[in-house]
Order: structure tokens, then C-alpha cells, then sequence
């Protein structure tokens, strides 16, 4: 099953987790590797898990990060390309309605 954030980015029809989901999901296995009570083999597998899930939580913030600066650089390069308009465009100050 494949992760948002990961190739479900790339491939709009592929479904998976969401980032909360993920998150919530690797804080049960902290809690279960501290509680301490797991076999070694146990531990392993929710280790690996976990690393997996961080891999896949820093690819999506990492896509957020990245469309959050494209928006950015789009808003600042719009507010630069538009001049404000001068009091004869508005109307010479007199409502518009």
C-alpha cells in the first residue's frame, strides 16, 4: 500500500494514509517500544515500521514545504507584476457603488 506524500503525489489514484494518520500511527509504536514489553523480533519489525513512516512523513513535508514555496514566489511575483492602482483607476476616490 503505498503513502500519501510518496508516489500517491505523483499517481492521484493511489490512496493511502494521510500525514495525521502516519503520525498517529508511528506515535503507537514509540509508545509500544517504550512500554518495553515486546519481544526483540516485536521490536524490530515496530522499528522498522517507524523508520519507514518517518521516511514517508519527511517526503510530505518536505512536498508541502516545497508547494508552499512555489505559492510564495507566485504571491510575491503577482503583487510585483500588479502596480497598484492610482486614484484616477479607482474612481477619484468615490465609492464605486
Amino acid at each position: 500500500m503505498k503513502r500519501k506524500g510518496t508516489e500517491a503525489d505523483v499517481n492521484p489514484g493511489i490512496e493511502g494514509p494521510s500525514f495525521e494518520q502516519m503520525m498517529q500511527r508511528l506515535e503507537e509504536l514509540v509508545s509500544r517500544l517504550e512500554r518495553g514489553d515486546l519481544s526483540l523480533e516485536e521490536s524490530i519489525r515496530a522499528f522498522e515500521e517507524g523508520i519507514k513512516l518517518v521516511k514517508e512523513c519527511t517526503a510530505v513535508l518536505g512536498q508541502a514545504e516545497k508547494r508552499i514555496q512555489h505559492l510564495t514566489q507566485e504571491g510575491a511575483s503577482v503583487t510585483q507584476a500588479v502596480p497598484p492602482p492610482d486614484e484616477e483607476e479607482r474612481g477619484g476616490g468615490e465609492l464605486p457603488f
